[in-house]
């Protein structure tokens, strides 16, 4: 069993101005930096082997952030943990682009699967490379919220910065389970699937988990 703690990057001035970001590389901002150093401290312990992160700047400092204050090993950047391309919304106010797109139809944007394909591909692999190990992912609000929704089949809200979610996989000779036991440092009945090892897609989603729950408003 491998366990994948979830962390989303902490705040940059586009998530405080309320603009999509997506691959867009914008740095955290002293906030965000603050959300970092907090990130694991209202938590259980867990003895954490290596902090992970996407390729973009704010999640690879958020990254080392917490390794550097937890003598936590980091172990490197994955491009296939970036977030979304939000295509032309990228760098625009949400309220203004989701009233001219109206379901984030947004032109250029990624599909809903290829995020969560790419996303269960880096899970996959590393789980392989570091089984029965727990270890400390930091990624995006958006690609962390339809990697639970595709696992518990359900509709999440917003990611808040800086927090911690909780995933664990464990790989048979056939099958996979993922099992998902807290969202957003909630803890929550477990929410379990099954899965052919060589499935694909692992899991599907509809477009409108594109949108979070109760959207009040976006920052993702």
């Amino acid at each position: 069993m491998t366990l994948f703690g979830l962390v989303r990057h902490g705040q940059t001035e586009f998530n405080r101005q309320g603009l999509f970001q997506g691959v867009s590389d914008v740095p955290l901002n002293d906030t965000g930096r603050e959300q970092a150093h907090r990130a694991l401290d209202a938590l259980p312990p867990i003895a954490w082997d290596a902090a992970l992160s996407s390729t973009l700047s704010r999640a690879e400092e958020t990254a080392r952030i917490i390794a550097e204050d937890h003598a936590i090993p980091f172990a490197g950047t994955d491009a296939r943990l970036v977030e979304i391309d939000w295509g032309a919304a990228e760098g625009n106010p949400v309220g203004e682009m989701e009233d001219r797109y109206p379901g984030r139809t947004f032109p250029g944007r990624e599909t809903t699967q290829s995020v969560i394909d790419r996303a269960t591909a880096a899970l996959d692999e590393i789980a392989s490379q570091r089984p029965d190990q727990n270890l400390l992912i930091v990624a995006h609000g958006t690609l962390i919220r339809l990697l639970l929704s595709g696992v518990t089949g359900e509709h999440l809200p917003s990611i808040p910065n800086g927090t911690l979610s909780q995933l664990e996989v464990v790989t048979g000779p056939e099958q996979e389970t993922w099992t998902v036991s807290m969202v957003a440092g909630e803890e929550l009945a477990p929410r379990t699937r099954t899965v052919p090892r060589d499935g694909t897609p692992r899991f599907t989603l509809p477009d409108h988990h594109l949108r979070p729950l109760g959207l009040e408003p976006a920052r993702d």
